[in-house]
Order: structure tokens, then C-alpha cells, then sequence
């Protein structure tokens, strides 16, 4: 029962992060659909562990809060993703390239520590509910 519980929830993260990536073109900080994809199958599995079931009965369990829940983690991460118009509006003098080098190196490392985060919070979720 916990594989078929996976690759629901699997199927439930592969829906909404393909809406979200493809669909809406919110790519994400990391602007790859394998990361995003990785982060909602870990939340979909942490949510299907710790939520109370809600809505209708698939297979025996309530997957309507798991859907809520991955939505709402992938909205979260679509959120973070830096618009374009930021960068098109920026004057390029001599003074503020080196500034705006060292942010978007700060930023990147700021998306780096997010998704490290991101993936320890939700193994730590995983392993917590496997065994509480």
C-alpha cells in the first residue's frame, strides 16, 4: 500500500508542478522541472504522512488535502522565482554591474540554501512520519 500511496502522490506532483512549470511558466528559483518536481513528490509524500484525510476516498484515503498541500508548496516555490523585469530595467553603468554581480551571486546562493533546506525539511517530515 505505501508504494501505490507514492506514486499517487507522485502522479499528484507531477500534475501540478507541470501546471505550474509549464502551464503558468512559473519556473521557480531553480528554473528546472526535475528540482521543482523532486521538492512536491517529498512534499506530497511528508503531507500524505502527517495530514488528516480530506475529500473524497481514493483507494481508501482522502487525497484532497495532499492535492491542497502540494499546491500550496509549489505556489510557495513558483513565488520565489525573480521576474524578468527586474533585469531589463537595471542601468548597466560601471559602478552598479559589480553590485549587481555580487547580488545575483548572493540571490544564487540564497535559491542554493532554499532548496538544501527545502529537501532537509521534508526528509525530516518523511522520516518523522514513518515513524511516529
Amino acid at each position: 500500500m505505501e508504494v501505490l500511496e507514492f506514486i499517487i502522490g507522485f502522479f499528484i506532483a507531477f500534475f501540478i508542478a507541470a501546471t505550474l512549470f509549464y502551464g503558468f511558466r512559473k519556473r521557480g528559483p531553480w528554473n528546472a522541472f526535475w528540482i521543482f518536481l523532486v521538492i512536491l513528490v517529498l512534499a506530497a509524500w511528508a503531507g500524505r504522512l502527517w495530514l488528516i484525510p480530506a475529500g473524497p476516498a481514493f483507494w481508501g484515503f482522502g487525497w484532497l488535502s495532499v492535492v491542497f498541500w502540494v499546491f500550496f508548496i509549489g505556489l510557495l516555490i513558483a513565488l520565489a522565482t525573480p521576474t524578468e523585469d527586474r533585469e531589463k530595467t537595471v542601468d548597466y553603468e560601471p559602478d552598479t554591474k559589480t553590485r549587481i554581480t555580487s547580488g545575483a551571486a548572493r540571490t544564487t546562493a540564497a535559491f542554493g540554501l532554499l532548496f538544501w533546506f527545502l529537501l532537509l525539511l521534508m526528509i525530516i517530515a518523511i522520516i518523522g512520519g514513518l515513524w511516529f
